[in-house]
């Protein structure tokens, strides 16, 4: 029986770890995007994710174009759809962090991954599986309203611990 469940997943600081970078570091964000290293265990779990959801995996993040063009050289450069084996089709991109919610609806995403709170915020009604990752305690403290309604992640073990059982 085919798995009807779909998985969403952010891509900055989530799959693409920018807390381990300088953020001052001006040529590694305009020349050396593709060195920012990846979150620790991310291409095994994603790869283990895929296989779970059935290839139903999306990426879907909230990025200007030009972090846009960043993004996909970083996914290309660093080997990911052929490491985790997400389809290269499956990636959105949206302008404003409220927008991530109408994809997910679309796509009929039933779990979704994110560093922000108030990403997840939008999505409390449409998505019955959001897992925050790794989160900001400022942003925490600002949109704590809404923290009963997600599941605070660690790290990738983490996750898999809690959506493969």
């Amino acid at each position: 029986m085919k798995n009807k469940q779909a998985l969403g997943v952010d891509i900055g600081n989530v799959i693409i770890n920018h807390r381990l970078s300088d953020p001052d570091d001006k040529t590694l964000h305009e020349e050396r995007y593709s060195t920012i290293p990846a979150s620790k265990g991310v291409f095994e779990a994603m790869k283990k994710l895929n296989a779970f959801f059935d290839g139903q995996v999306y990426l879907i993040s909230k990025c200007t174009p030009w972090a846009q063009e960043k993004i996909l050289a970083w996914l290309s450069d660093n080997d990911f759809h052929n490491k985790t084996g997400v389809d290269s089709k499956n990636i959105h991109f949206v302008r404003e962090r409220h927008e991530k919610d109408a994809i997910c609806q679309k796509l009929g995403i039933t779990h979704f991954i994110d560093d922000r709170l108030e990403v997840l915020s939008h999505m409390i009604k449409s998505t019955p599986n959001l897992f925050l990752f790794q989160p900001d305690k400022a942003e925490i403290e600002e949109f704590k309203q809404f923290l009963p309604n997600v599941t605070v992640v660690t790290d990738w073990e983490q996750i898999l611990s809690k959506i493969i059982i």
